[in-house]
């Protein structure tokens, strides 16, 4: 977690990303539709609150939100990313 205690980065939330994709997503880039720029999601920021919200490292923008719906349903919306890859 940084120092203001407000966010942690992008592998703090690997097991719910797990989830969902069902592999290891932290060394996945993704492209913003904001800035372009390329990252790894491990790379980004992470906010919780009701869910996750995972911002861009470079411009802050929004990347992808992440919400719970029951015990074992996800909500993702991956606006704000143009691409999402993992190499093989």
């Amino acid at each position: 977690m940084d120092a203001s205690g407000l966010h942690i980065d992008g592998n703090g939330v690997a097991g719910t990303l797990e989830e969902i994709f069902t592999t290891e997503i932290t060394v996945a880039e993704r492209i913003c539709q904001s800035c372009g720029s390329r990252a790894p999601i491990g790379a980004h920021r992470a906010y919780h609150g009701a869910g996750l919200v995972l911002r861009c490292p470079a411009c802050g923008d929004l990347g992808a939100r992440v919400g719970a719906l029951g015990d074992h349903h996800h909500v993702l919306e991956l606006r704000g990313t143009w691409v999402l890859a993992r190499s093989p």
